[in-house]
Formats: C-alpha cells, structure tokens, sequence
C-alpha cells in the first residue's frame, strides 16, 4: 500500500496546524477601561503640562481624562496640571513579574484679580503582578491595566485635594 503523494502533504498540514495551534496562547486578561469622576474648578482655562515622556497608553489617558472630566466653571484664573515625574519599573518576583508604578503631579491655580495663587502636590502608584505561566501578551496587559488604575487614582486623589 503506497500512499499518495498529496495524501501525505495533506497529513503533514494538518499535523502542523495541529501543532501550531497547540502552542498558540490567547491572553486571559482583559485591558480595564477605567471610569473617571468629574472634577470641577471655578477658572476660566486650564492647561495640561506633561514634562517626562509618558507610554502612549498613559498619555492618551491623561489626555482624555483632562480633556473630558477636568471641568471649568469660573470667571476668573487659570489652572496649569502638571505632570512632574513618572517611573515604571519590572522587576521579576518568585514565579513571576511585577511593574510598579508612580507618578507625581502639581496644580497650580492662579486668580490675578484676588493676587491668589494655591498649589496642590499629589503623587500615586500603582503595581501589578503576574505568576505561573503567562504569555508576553498578558504582561504587556498587567502593565497596560496598572497603567491604567494609576490614571484612575491620579483623579480620584485630585478630586480629594480640591
């Protein structure tokens, strides 16, 4: 019995798809898509001023919470929010990874016509870890979310100092 010559690419195929899909990995972790409150203050502008390089994910963040929920509603001043310094770090733990992040912020409200300036100082973190066996993908996701969560404290601290 001689078995064909496309029977046997057919098999070699299928074996290989087989294969391939075998050691194919999905991420099991989904990017969260954090909710921002709505913070308000009695200005008339308001600047954002990110002075370190942001990961594209943190900066789109920061710009659309800015954009969309830092609200004004004065007469009167201007409000500069200043992003200062930020650090990422990975670090490998027992079994696994962890990024640890912090980011350091200013506010400064000025009203000329009260010769009134207030500054707010806040800084942040956030950490995410990963353990076992875990695909690049779901790092790159537990980064993305701490990311993510750290935005999310930056204007619920905020709103807490206003």
């Amino acid at each position: 019995m001689e078995i064909s010559l496309h029977i046997k690419i057919v098999l070699l195929l299928l074996l290989g798809f087989l294969v391939s899909g075998c050691n194919a990995k999905e991420s099991f972790l989904d990017p969260i898509k954090p909710e921002f409150e709505n913070v308000s203050f009695n200005v008339v502008q308001k600047q954002l001023i990110i002075k370190p390089e942001l990961p594209r994910h943190v900066k789109d963040l920061v710009s659309q919470w800015f954009d969309q929920k830092v609200k004004i509603n004065g007469f009167d001043g201007d409000m500069k929010f200043i992003i200062s310094e930020y650090l990422e770090e990975i670090s490998s733990i027992s079994d696994g990874k962890r990024v640890d992040i912090s980011l350091s912020f200013n506010v400064i409200l000025n009203k000329p016509s009260l010769s009134q300036t207030k500054k707010i100082e806040g800084y942040v973190s956030s950490y995410g870890t990963l353990t076992g066996n875990f695909s690049l993908a779901d790092f790159d996701t537990v980064i993305q979310n701490t990311q993510s969560d750290l935005v999310l404290r930056l204007s619920r601290d905020l709103k807490s100092k206003i």
